[in-house]
């Protein structure tokens, strides 16, 4: 663009700040940033709200209070972007207190804070278990005639679910269908996992069927719930008619539910179910890493099943993937607990060679 000696507009200078911060190329950010500045090419807030949401994204609330500042010496007034993004930050701090002083910042500037605004505050309470302030925060914006998005209910009904409080969080969902507003799969989401923490299997599945209802097709997250529940509470059984269920369907899961049954059937001892998933897993073309064969042998090593957690080692070398140190040791350790020094020595010679020296002999 600058070859050329194309003088670039104010949107593709967005464009161009804009990516390198959603990357994370802060430091290019700003130096990007301070040169449009030099060249006198930030006339108006925008590019100031993207550098300032820049830097909170990253962590660096303080870079952004400065730049705010720097935006009121120069004479150009900040919008409420500008402070929901500082707000978000101070949020992210739990600096309850900074945020309160920046949303009533707002008004004088002659603005009014926004629904993003105050649920981005809501946020920060529900997480800090301050129902108190939150229902506080609620009145204001009925005082002030701002209505809640779905976005303001879902967070709600996170609250009531922590609390535990999980039939007023049901209303609230019944709530937000009568006043018209479009639920998502967020909301639904989030009041699945509550009734699952609960272990009310059924109406969590209930809660799923409602969703197809409303025409909302269930995410990839909503079935890891599902079946990390149905793991945890040992129905495996049931876990695994609905992996295969889901697959027969051509749903799209992620590989962490098949990483999550593979797991609870190593800690029952299953190893046929485990190496089953496991091989479907491949099959699907996830990437396998170290890790995922690192879940698996341990689990099998503390129970004892060390033929089981060779095979897996030996399905790891196969796949050209390289044991790492953590691996080497844990099996050795079994090696050693069940007597078997022949394969502690074939482990040690094969560490050698790898050079993974162990940290004891």
């Amino acid at each position: 663009m600058c070859l050329k000696r194309i003088s670039p507009n104010s949107i593709s200078r967005g464009a161009i700040l804009l990516s390198l911060c959603e990357k994370g190329m802060i430091l290019e950010a700003r130096r990007y940033f301070d040169s449009l500045i030099m060249n006198n090419w930030v006339q108006d807030i925008v590019l100031y709200n993207i550098m300032i949401d820049g830097y909170v994204r990253h962590g660096n609330v303080e870079e952004a209070v400065e730049l705010y500042k720097l935006i009121t010496r120069r004479g150009i007034t900040p919008t409420v972007v500008t402070f929901n993004s500082l707000i978000h930050g101070f949020c992210k701090r739990r600096n309850f207190h900074e945020a309160r002083r920046f949303m009533d910042t707002i008004r004088l500037h002659g603005s009014e804070p926004t629904a993003v605004t105050y649920t981005t505050l809501m946020n920060a309470y529900c997480e800090d278990g301050n129902m108190h302030c939150m229902l506080e925060l609620l009145q204001e914006m009925d005082a002030k005639c701002i209505v809640p998005t779905h976005v303001t209910y879902t967070v709600f009904i996170k609250a009531l679910c922590k609390q535990r409080k999980l039939q007023e969080a049901v209303q609230l969902v019944h709530d937000m269908c009568d006043k018209g507003l479009n639920l998502d799969q967020v909301t639904y989401n989030t009041i699945i996992q509550c009734f699952c923490k609960a272990q009310n299997i059924t109406k969590a599945f209930k809660l799923v069927n409602e969703m197809l209802l409303n025409n909302l097709e269930p995410t990839p997250v909503t079935y890891n719930i599902l079946i990390n529940c149905l793991c945890v509470y040992g129905n495996l059984k049931d876990a695994d008619k609905l992996l295969i269920s889901l697959l027969e369907q051509n749903v799209n899961l992620t590989k962490v539910a098949y990483t999550t049954i593979i797991k609870a059937h190593c800690v029952k001892g299953d190893v046929h179910r485990a190496f089953m998933f496991f091989h479907l897993m491949v099959e699907k073309g996830f990437e396998i890493s170290v890790r995922d064969y690192s879940a698996v042998i341990n689990r099998l090593c503390k129970r004892c099943l060390i033929t089981e957690a060779q095979h897996f080692f030996c399905m790891m070398l196969s796949y050209g993937i390289s044991p790492d140190h953590e691996i080497c040791e844990v099996l050795l350790n079994a090696y050693h607990q069940c007597g078997d020094l022949i394969s502690v020595y074939k482990m040690l010679a094969w560490m050698v060679k790898s050079g993974l020296l162990p940290q004891r002999l």
